[in-house]
């Protein structure tokens, strides 16, 4: 159900992200902020577990639809707001087209840590 939620809400967010930027970017914009919103989840092979292999999609339609808060994140140091700031301070000195696939980089972290509930900065 992580991977699945993830990149539903991902792809979700990149069509949105896509209709909204003028002028369009092209297609790879979508891949960009979409695998940017299940990159994250990565960091969860330091601590992998065969049971993990169960809970990558949802048995039932609303599995894994749950909200809370989580200040304990180690060892995912991917799930550290630390780094969409990174992204989106380098889309801020960054000019040109790069720019917008450093900002779809950006919302589609963003996003994850947001649906994992995360809180801790750093």
């Amino acid at each position: 159900m992580y991977l699945f939620w993830h990149a539903i809400f991902a792809g979700i967010l990149a069509l949105l992200l896509y209709r909204l930027a003028k002028p369009n970017p092209a297609w790879p914009f979508l891949f960009t902020a979409t695998f940017s919103g299940v990159f994250p989840d990565i960091d969860h092979l330091l601590s992998w577990s065969p049971d993990f292999l169960t809970k990558l999609f949802p048995r039932y339609l609303t599995e894994g639809l749950s909200f809370s808060l989580r200040t304990q994140v180690y060892p995912c140091y991917l799930h550290l707001w630390l780094w969409p700031l990174i992204l989106i301070a380098t889309a801020i000195l960054k000019k040109g087209k790069p720019r917008k696939y450093i900002l779809a980089a950006a919302a589609g972290w963003t996003l994850h840590l947001v649906l994992d509930g995360v809180i801790l900065l750093l």
